[in-house]
């Protein structure tokens, strides 16, 4: 079967790290190209090319040897001129300079990293993110749309006409299964259905459409956001009904809670009764450092059986 998972870094990768090992599907992820943050941001001011964190993250996810080349491609700089950047992001700067492509750059790294399927930027064009919230504010770009805290964001738009890569076209079309997220609504997942053909090639296409719901609200852009919010708001920029919709109903511990609830994020609650709706225990704590994160094989087992 053709998987193809939409959306960003973090979510997406820890998706792809479950799925890489079930046998019988072809899985390609699609990522969005409008990153400005850290290492990204400056090596795409700097040099004009896409932003490659995020296509990194995806492409480690899926290396086969993720113990040594991809803690490799992931090892950040701490200190001097290249403090801030990571090993992988400086390779597919340097490729994408050397074979005048970042798609070619990305397609060498796969070959490097033997990786198990297949990540496609969903365009080649040098786009960013435009936010309008309810106030009458608007934030230009990701790195201040995420400054941006406790404010509703009632419209997100691309600041300049960008078109679907032919290989993000191609997967589309061919897909049997598309899973958006998990990750942020307005910064990971809405960028891509943003590019235009994104919505003609999914017309085309028979795939079921999966939606992983966030675990945790984000002040910058799902604030006090329900699961009905987040459904809503998808699938007005997808111009159709999600087939699935995918959520944890773990319990978190008070302490945790704490720290989330310190910055303005707070559980997604369930306010939905829908047939649609998959919900499981699917979180798992990160690192010990307070963080969750889906667990990456429960997630991609739920899914899997749930297609099956």
């Amino acid at each position: 079967m053709n998987f193809v998972v939409v959306g960003g870094g973090t979510g997406v990768s820890t998706l792809l790290r479950g799925l890489k090992y079930f046998k019988g599907i072809d899985l390609k992820a699609i990522i969005t190209v409008t990153d400005e943050g850290g290492s990204s941001g400056v090596l795409r001011r700097e040099y004009n090319i896409i932003p490659p964190g995020d296509i990194r993250n995806n492409l480690v996810a899926l290396a086969k040897d993720e113990e040594i080349l991809g803690k490799l491609f992931s090892y950040r700089f701490s200190n001097g001129f290249l403090s801030g950047h990571t090993v992988g992001n400086i390779i597919l700067t340097a490729l994408t300079k050397m074979l005048g492509s970042f798609t070619k750059a990305v397609e060498y790294i796969s070959e490097v990293l033997a990786i198990n399927g297949k990540v496609i930027p969903v365009s080649e064009d040098l786009v960013r993110l435009v936010a309008f919230y309810e106030d009458g504010t608007v934030a230009h770009g990701e790195s201040e749309i995420m400054k941006v805290v406790k404010k509703k964001i009632i419209k997100i738009s691309l600041d300049k006409e960008t078109y679907i890569s032919k290989e993000a076209d191609c997967a589309i079309k061919n897909a049997d299964v598309i899973i958006l997220g998990p990750g942020s609504i307005y910064t990971s997942i809405i960028p891509n259905l943003l590019v235009n053909g994104f919505y003609e090639s999914l017309n085309k296409s028979k795939a079921k459409v999966v939606y992983v719901s966030n675990l945790m609200t984000q002040p910058s852009e799902s604030y006090n956001f329900t699961l009905s919010d987040h459904v809503t708001t998808i699938e007005r920029y997808l111009k159709r009904k999600v087939d699935y919709i995918i959520v944890s109903y773990s319990n978190i511990c008070e302490s945790v809670l704490r720290r989330y609830l310190e910055n303005g994020s707070v559980p997604v609650e369930v306010d939905m009764n829908d047939e649609r709706i998959i919900i499981d225990d699917l979180i798992e704590m990160k690192d010990n450092d307070g963080r969750i994160r889906h667990n990456p094989l429960k997630l991609a087992s739920l899914i899997i059986d749930l297609i099956r």
